[in-house]
């Protein structure tokens, strides 16, 4: 049986265990109430989380000028500029190059796709060189009509939108003087829209044997980033690419490509 000592020293000890828990937990409590504050001002708590963000430079200050370079491809006969800084994947074999600026993913991004279409016979040209329109299928009469394919193909075009709905708008589409480059511009609206720019010309076929017997390629720019934050640099820079495209004069097919 305890004295009556004793039970006064076992009471104090509980009296200090429990002061003890009382501290740490007023301090803890006092912690996230001033990292709750300042996340909420904008305090340090909030930079750090910021910091732990993948945000493109483009969206948080002022684009220096853009330099550009030359990307030539001349096994299928074409050129196009490109940021300088940009890099340049191959995400799905030789038929497609991506480019992207360095460590951004899934924002800006140009992809060029080439898609084999074999031999067409020239209808609608008086040089005798076949445009996209000769191909015959009723989404190569104009650019138009390409534009809202292409952004059918996506998402229904002027389709519902609202939930987790997706559809697509074109924006706008033009063509160049002889009908051999087809501009069009598109949007899509779901629960993040993108804006998209491309441009599509028929290319002369592969160099080699291809070539020589007519086989023809659809050559397609398409670059896309997330409508959220893009400026109007990110505008230009895209039209620049789209309106760069040409394609290789006979004597400059023999030049490798490279980037």
């Amino acid at each position: 049986q305890q004295s009556a000592s004793e039970k006064d020293d076992d009471d104090d000890d509980e009296r200090r265990r429990n002061q003890r828990r009382a501290i740490v937990l007023t301090t803890a409590a006092a912690c996230v109430v001033s990292n709750m504050r300042a996340a909420w001002e904008g305090g340090p708590t909030a930079a750090a989380y910021e910091d732990e963000k993948t945000v493109p430079a483009h969206q948080t200050e002022d684009m220096p000028p853009v330099a550009y370079k030359n990307y030539m491809d001349s096994d299928r006969g074409f050129s196009m500029k490109v940021p300088r800084d940009w890099q340049m994947d191959a995400p799905n074999g030789v038929l497609e190059r991506e480019f992207h600026p360095r460590a951004e993913y899934g924002g800006r991004r140009c992809t060029v796709i080439v898609s084999t279409v074999g031999k067409v016979e020239n209808i609608s040209s008086s040089n005798g060189v076949p445009k996209l329109r000769d191909l015959g299928a009723e989404e190569y009469k104009s650019a138009e009509k390409l534009g809202k394919t292409r952004a059918n193909d996506f998402a229904p075009l002027d389709g519902a939108t609202g939930g987790a709905k997706a559809a697509t708008f074109l924006v706008k589409s033009e063509e160049k003087d002889d009908g051999s480059l087809y501009f069009y511009e598109w949007r899509s609206q779901a629960l993040l829209n993108f804006h998209f720019w491309e441009v599509a010309v028929l290319g002369p076929g592969p160099k080699g044997a291809g070539r020589k017997l007519g086989r023809r390629d659809i050559i397609t720019v398409k670059c896309q980033m997330p409508e959220d934050g893009m400026t109007p640099g990110d505008v230009e820079i895209f039209e620049t690419i789209t309106q760069s495209l040409k394609l290789l004069p006979e004597e400059e097919m023999d030049v490798n490509a490279e980037f």
